[in-house]
């Protein structure tokens, strides 16, 4: 009997043939990878390098598989009501992250439909020229690239493409209209959103060989710092940044304007002398800054001395020296550390430690920035077999603080943080 690969590639023969480096290739569909023979599997085949359940695990696990069907139920109708525009399930505002959207017709496969949401195409890319030379026995992964199989491989291009919805690009964004009318936040970190996808890969011999280790600590630090560098493309373009005359206001802390005065918050919170002024939302500059400090002071404090500008010069002119400091300290200081950062212990406690310190120290955290924190605790604890058997506990308690952003109080998230700050300083 032929190997599953070999079966495969028979499956496939008439279908397709092979081709490479086509211009505009088509989309596929993810129904050209749901044969048992291929990604259709109901359970992992322990004969093959791949898992070979993908589609299974997509189709029935993974929330992408359902993001068109989200655009069918009330609550998007209502949005769309909201923002005066067609039905969510036709509008490309919404089809560009809700699916795989392919505007062009004529690319079209006669399996593809926008009906199946985020799919493997999304992420893999147009299949025509790939989809048969993958699954051949010695076939390399750079000569699947060639054929026009996205290279996911590297940690920098798969945050980027994952921010693209999950925070937003030139062509595709949540902005405060939307927010406004009633969509939901966005958030997004790479390494748990990755885990929790949930991943369709598994990190054994086979994995590293083909491509490399991968540490929780790496990835939420490159997902961090491309993060970074998409808030301060925002802040730089001039349709994202302005809605007409005024500023884009999905770029500012929510809280800075949406906080109740009945509950008397501002006799606990603390506004660092500006009260009642729209401040920037930057989670991933602030949780960088602090993951840093664990690695390179000096960076660190670069950082926080032109996020400090950025903030109180934003409003009067753009702050475009800060942003442009802000981008050179990211390409020239900060990526090389990401680029050499260590996944040991050691490593992993400094920015464990550092980003701990703060959590607790932190006067008044909103739910995106602690849940941001937590999660960097998080990624820096999963670095390490002895770091999650010595802090599972407290991480586990902190996290409890965020199960929901409407029943999330600052207080419970710092008490929880400092007994983690008390422990890891403790051990150290």
């Amino acid at each position: 009997m032929p190997p599953v690969k070999h079966l495969f590639i028979l499956t496939l023969a008439g279908i397709l043939s092979s081709t490479s480096a086509l211009a505009s290739p088509h989309y596929v569909g993810p129904g050209s990878c749901s044969s048992s023979n291929c990604h259709g599997n109901v359970k992992p085949l322990k004969s093959s390098d791949v898992l070979q359940n993908e589609y299974v695990t997509w189709s029935k696990h993974d929330r992408h598989s359902r993001a068109y069907l989200t655009l069918l139920n009330e609550d998007s109708k209502k949005i769309a009501t909201n923002l005066n525009i067609g039905a969510p399930s036709k509008e490309p505002l919404c089809l560009k992250c809700h699916s795989t959207y392919v505007p062009e017709e004529a690319r079209r496969g006669p399996k593809f439909q926008h009906e199946d949401g985020v799919s493997c195409e999304s992420c893999h890319g147009a299949a025509e020229g790939w989809l048969t030379s993958h699954a051949v026995d010695g076939t390399t992964h750079e000569e699947n690239v060639k054929n026009g199989l996205t290279d996911l491989v590297p940690l920098a291009p798969r945050a980027k493409l994952c921010l693209s919805c999950h925070y937003g690009a030139e062509d595709k964004t949540v902005n405060h209209n939307l927010y406004g009318a009633g969509h939901p936040r966005l958030s997004f970190e790479l390494d748990t959103f990755g885990v929790l996808q949930p991943k369709h890969w598994v990190v054994d011999e086979d994995y590293e060989k083909r491509k490399g280790p991968y540490h929780p600590l790496t990835a939420w630090m490159t997902g961090q710092l491309h993060h970074a560098e998409s808030t301060i493309e925002a802040l730089k373009s001039p349709t994202r940044s302005k809605n007409g005359m005024f500023p884009e206001l999905s770029l500012f802390d929510c809280f800075s304007c949406h906080h109740s005065l009945t509950e008397d918050q501002w006799k606990k919170r603390s506004y660092n002398g500006a009260p009642g002024q729209l401040k920037l939302n930057l989670p991933s500059l602030i949780v960088l800054r602090e993951a840093t400090s664990g690695l390179n002071k000096d960076v660190s404090d670069e950082l926080s001395a032109h996020i400090a500008t950025l903030h109180t010069t934003y409003k009067n002119d753009g702050a475009p020296e800060a942003i442009d400091a802000l981008n050179s300290i990211l390409t020239t200081k900060v990526q090389p550390l990401v680029d050499k950062l260590a996944s040991d212990p050691v490593t992993a406690t400094h920015v464990l430690k550092a980003l701990a310190n703060f959590a607790a120290n932190h006067p008044w955290p909103t739910y995106e920035l602690a849940e941001q924190l937590g999660m960097g605790m998080q990624a820096a604890i999963a670095s390490s077999p002895e770091l999650a058997k010595l802090y599972g506990v407290e991480i586990k308690e902190l996290f409890g603080t965020l199960k929901s952003s409407k029943a999330f109080t600052a207080e419970k998230f710092t008490t929880a943080a400092k007994k983690l700050q008390r422990s890891v300083t403790h051990q150290r």
